[in-house]
């Protein structure tokens, strides 16, 4: 697939750092005198967001920009999967201006304006595979998809504190810091049946992560062998541990040098279920999806991005 010139432009003004406002107008300018044609939509909200792009779906459209972070991100691909359209037409870019910018961080998709401007120009399209979490409880299913790392139980804990917390003007890294420290002296461990391609077993788990690509959390690497074009999903489930013990293996998470610890445990498959004894939650690129039991999937759907 070739690099179009004309491009849908969704802009999530919600998520843009404060660091990054001119980022997309100046790669814009670069790319204007290239004969590129821009139509730029603004989306505040999920549901904006699907509306949107269901309605550029059905007139044609299939080259869309995303300037946000990892939910402006996410936002559009369930609108495009949710669209019924015919996926191998579609190509989607980032431009990373949000807060979070983790799936960039795998693609090594950086927030600089010579970057971004050569990779319009000169840059290559992959095929990416995506995810599908369902979550089923007593009152309804829930379907999401995602391109990046699905949490559960820790992570999503952190999550629902991040998300009631007031944001700052240097964005959303020291408030994850903050949070996730708070969450570990509340976290509780929790029983889980985890049902697997080719087996089935129990374990106790503090957090589990589920990747396309490795990054979440501003910049942790909890599943550093994620291959976003493998057909694979790779889980890495840790068990409870003491202080000590997170205090020792937190720093190892932003390098990914966690893995081989004695209750980190990496295993890859395509499909998962995973039955919680007490009450869990599960978060896609920070949003909650609901809690119950879960099924996480290797999408059938993989679709076409830009990358340097």
């Amino acid at each position: 697939m070739s690099i179009p010139h004309i491009w849908n432009v969704i802009i999530n003004p919600n998520a843009l750092n404060c660091n990054k406002t001119n980022l997309w107008e100046s790669v814009k300018l670069n790319l204007y005198s290239k004969s590129f044609v821009f139509k730029e939509f603004l989306s505040p909200s999920q549901e904006k967001c699907e509306e949107l792009v269901s309605a550029l779906v059905k007139e044609g459209h299939t080259n869309f920009i995303v300037v946000g972070g990892d939910g402006t991100l996410n936002e559009v691909l369930n609108a495009l999967l949710k669209s019924k359209t015919d996926i191998d037409n579609i190509l989607l870019a980032l431009i990373p201006s949000g807060t979070g910018n983790d799936w960039a961080k795998t693609h090594n998709i950086l927030s600089d304006i010579n970057t971004l401007t050569n990779m319009f120009l000169n840059g290559k399209v992959i095929l990416h595979d995506t995810g599908k979490v369902t979550v089923v409880n007593n009152e309804n299913q829930i379907e999401r998809y995602f391109i990046n790392i699905a949490g559960l139980a820790f992570d999503a804990e952190v999550i629902i504190r991040v998300n009631k917390s007031i944001k700052l003007n240097f964005g959303n890294k020291f408030i994850y810091l903050k949070n996730l420290f708070i969450s570990l002296l509340y976290n509780k461990a929790n029983e889980c049946k985890f049902i697997l391609d080719n087996t089935t077993f129990e374990m106790s788990v503090f957090s589990i992560a589920v990747g396309i690509c490795k990054y979440n959390g501003g910049g942790m690497m909890p599943v550093p062998m994620a291959d976003p074009q493998d057909g694979f999903l790779d889980m890495v489930i840790i068990e409870p541990m003491n202080l000590f013990e997170i205090l020792v293996q937190l720093p190892k998470l932003y390098k990914g040098k966690h893995i081989g610890y004695k209750k980190i445990h990496h295993y890859r498959t395509s499909n998962i279920g995973i039955i919680p004894k007490q009450k869990m939650f599960a978060e896609v690129e920070g949003e909650i999806v609901g809690n119950g039991t879960f099924e996480i999937k290797s999408a059938a759907q993989k679709v076409n991005v830009l990358i340097p």
